[in-house]
């Protein structure tokens, strides 16, 4: 008898002790990032978004912030230098901006870094008139691109240059985003350099097929795309915050570069409602997109492509020789790297 008696008393303390254990997860859940969100400010180009942008979104839609437990409150510009300017300023602690605009900033002492970025180069030289055969052909002609050492601006100089032009060669208008595809579906623009989501919109409305200008692909390798830049600032004071949001952005990178059908479908309905455009459209930029690698699983900040950046900048006056920044005052990869942590975790 005093056996059972010891046995149930043996009985109820496991329960007990189970309970307490699992009433210390409930509580350990209960402090977790997604019951305790922090607020993140960020700018993004668009709207509608290019598609380097949708990851706003994807991560919106997905709930991968929520999930994170940041409170991410976007504002949209259609320049990637206005992005930039509003980090500067302090209007929002997280840019999305090209990688020419992020590095100008840092190299006039702007006190903001480099926090993920994405490698791959998305630029097309496309035409629709019928005299433009190659790069050659593109003298004395008129091309949509940006302004002044913007990103456009510099890939059609390299471009051009692969031929034996001069970017004096061409009449450049300042023209980009969604200005330039609406220029290109009423005819106003028969030469530009394009996103691959908007020559395919392009296409996709005018039923017609331009011309892609071939570029040499090294070009690609000594460019570098776009940045997430934050101020040191932010970094300080608000460190949790970034680190959610990276957790975000990486899980929306993830489902946007994943070639799984069902993850290919979501996103494209995603960014179909985003960009205003048709399903197929997106379906087939984003096939397009996958075929260099667009959206790739790690930081997206290779040192190789940003300091081969950085030259070409210095090489053409855009950044003065003794203002040259190092890497390491480019770009800070520890956010990122423990968001990661975090999401193996």
């Amino acid at each position: 008898m005093l056996n059972i008696k010891i046995k149930r008393h043996v009985a109820a303390k496991t329960l007990l002790g189970a309970a307490l254990a699992l009433s210390a997860v409930m509580l350990f859940a209960s402090n977790a990032p997604a019951a305790d969100p922090v607020k993140v400010s960020v700018s993004a180009i668009g709207r509608p978004p290019i598609f380097s942008n949708t990851y706003v979104d994807v991560a919106e839609t997905m709930g991968y912030w929520k999930s994170a437990g940041a409170d991410v409150t976007v504002r949209w510009f259609q320049r990637g230098s206005d992005t930039g300017k509003a980090v500067l300023t302090g209007d929002v602690q997280i840019g999305t901006t090209s990688s020419q605009a992020a590095i100008n900033l840092i190299a006039s002492g702007a006190p903001v870094v480099a926090i993920a970025g994405m490698n791959a180069q998305d630029w097309v030289v496309a035409t629709d008139d019928p005299a433009v055969k190659g790069c050659k052909d593109l003298k004395g002609k008129t091309v949509a691109a940006d302004g002044i050492n913007n990103a456009r601006y510099l890939y059609i100089g390299a471009a051009v240059a692969t031929c034996g032009l001069k970017i004096s060669d061409v009449k450049l208008i300042d023209l980009a985003n969604a200005p330039l595809v609406k220029a290109g579906i009423a005819g106003q623009v028969h030469s530009g350099v394009f996103h691959i989501d908007e020559l395919a919109q392009v296409e996709f409305k005018t039923g017609k097929k331009w011309r892609q200008i071939d570029v040499p692909p090294s070009i690609k390798k000594n460019l570098h795309y776009l940045m997430l830049i934050a101020s040191k600032k932010a970094i300080a004071e608000n460190r949790e915050g970034l680190v959610r949001f990276l957790e975000g952005w990486i899980k929306a990178v993830q489902l946007m570069g994943s070639n799984k059908p069902a993850d290919k479908d979501q996103f494209a309905k995603i960014a179909a409602n985003a960009s205003q455009i048709d399903p197929k459209v997106a379906l087939a930029a984003i096939d397009a997109y996958h075929a260099i690698n667009y959206w790739e699983n790690n930081n997206g900040l290779d040192k190789n492509q940003i300091m081969a950046q950085l030259n070409e900048l210095v090489q053409i006056g855009s950044v003065k020789p003794e203002q040259k920044p190092t890497f390491e005052k480019i770009v800070d990869t520890s956010l990122y790297a423990e968001a990661a942590k975090r999401l193996k975790k």
